[in-house]
């Protein structure tokens, strides 16, 4: 083809999710809709997702329901060190049992470590704390982000754990130049309770975030907005 000849520009498909994508519109459109609705269209869009968990109560529902679409979606695990047995024994059940693609970070110092060092969890509400959750959750979760560079963050968060996030939305500005999406937002406990009851999926109550104490409290991942 001489160098005379006409040819058709390409444009590169413009990307869905990005910091400057209209997430106003984005929550109005799929107000009302399906869990797997959202999934489906996030999944079908996102340049590289990540899911993350902490495999806290019925967190299993959502995991199931992302994996039904995407089996192989990179499953993205903090472990503070800190989890009762119960619940470690229940996240090897998980994995095993919906074939996850786990990717597990770890904080650079161990519970063993940081307890001899500093005599265990510290109070909440104060700067120890504030050190503390930083060194378990914050740091190992910024090193995710900064490797594996998601374009979208999956999460399984509802409206109804606590007042900050009752305040949010399915799709959401987050960290690290992320799109934050919860396609189970607006689902009730009930709901969730009833999808894993229905699809038969295990569960573990027996559980306990350092970070986080209480279940009204809001943990750090979700105030982060490096």
């Amino acid at each position: 083809m001489g160098p005379n000849a006409n040819t058709q520009s390409i444009v590169a498909p413009e990307r869905t999710f990005h910091h400057g994508a209209d997430l106003e519109a984005l929550n109005d459109r799929f107000k009302g809709a399906l869990p797997s609705e959202i999934m489906r269209y996030t999944l079908e869009r996102a340049e590289n997702p990540v899911v993350f968990t902490n495999f806290r109560p019925l967190a299993v529902a959502f995991l199931h329901l992302v994996t039904r679409i995407k089996p192989d979606i990179p499953v993205v695990w903090v472990d503070h060190g800190y989890n009762t047995p119960e619940t470690y024994r229940h996240i090897d059940r998980v994995i095993k049992e919906l074939d996850l693609n786990l990717v597990t970070y770890a904080p650079k110092m161990s519970a063993a470590h940081y307890d001899a060092v500093y005599n265990g969890i510290p109070a909440f509400d104060t700067p120890e704390h504030d050190f503390f959750s930083r060194t378990v959750k914050l740091e190992p979760f910024n090193r995710a982000m900064q490797e594996l560079k998601p374009d979208v963050w999956l999460n399984g968060i509802r409206h109804d754990q606590n007042t900050h996030r009752g305040n949010l939305d399915v799709f959401t500005q987050g960290s690290h130049g992320t799109v934050r999406v919860a396609p189970m937002f607006h689902l009730r406990k009930v709901d969730v309770e009833k999808y894993v009851h229905e699809n038969g999926l295990p569960d573990n109550d027996i559980y306990f975030d350092p970070t986080k104490g209480e279940e009204h409290r809001e943990c750090g991942i979700f105030l982060h907005k490096k």
